[in-house]
């Protein structure tokens, strides 16, 4: 049996900014990417921007989502801690960037929704499930980059 490393490599190259959200693939241990959707970049504005290139730390903490109300709970999600101006990034479901604050959502597809008439990631729960899988409540490292070139 191979031992799971106690910390976790956490990549996200970007490769898409646009007022319609910024978009990227996030990988856990050189694995398998999932697609993300974040805010447009926005002068790194608390609340309302993605947040800057850099690495980070990452911990297990929760997502507070409502009050129960409407099928919506609080559940185990990543922070990103050591983030300049900003305070609870987290990773954590969503499908459209007008679900996010400056957080980051994964999905297995990347897709449109003529209903909300926005870009999205798709099956977002899913991904998120198998993100939590793979990291297996390790602590990890967050590396954000701009995407330049080769394959994707």
């Amino acid at each position: 049996m191979v031992p799971v490393p106690t910390s976790a490599l956490v990549t996200l190259p970007r490769f898409a900014y646009s007022p319609h959200g910024t978009f990227g693939r996030l990988s856990v241990d050189g694995g398998a990417p999932f697609y993300t959707v974040e805010r447009p970049w926005a002068n790194n504005a608390h609340g309302v921007s993605c947040i800057p290139c850099g690495t980070y730390a990452l911990k297990l903490g929760m997502f507070y989502s409502g009050d129960g109300v409407g099928g919506k709970r609080d559940y185990p999600a990543y922070e990103v801690l050591g983030v300049p101006g900003h305070d609870q990034i987290k990773i954590h479901v969503a499908n459209y960037m007008t679900q996010l604050n400056g957080c980051i959502a994964p999905g297995m597809t990347l897709g449109y929704s003529s209903e909300a008439q926005l870009w999205a990631v798709r099956n977002s729960q899913q991904a998120f499930d198998q993100f939590m899988n793979l990291m297996a409540g390790r602590d990890g490292q967050l590396v954000i980059s701009n995407y330049v070139g080769g394959i994707l």
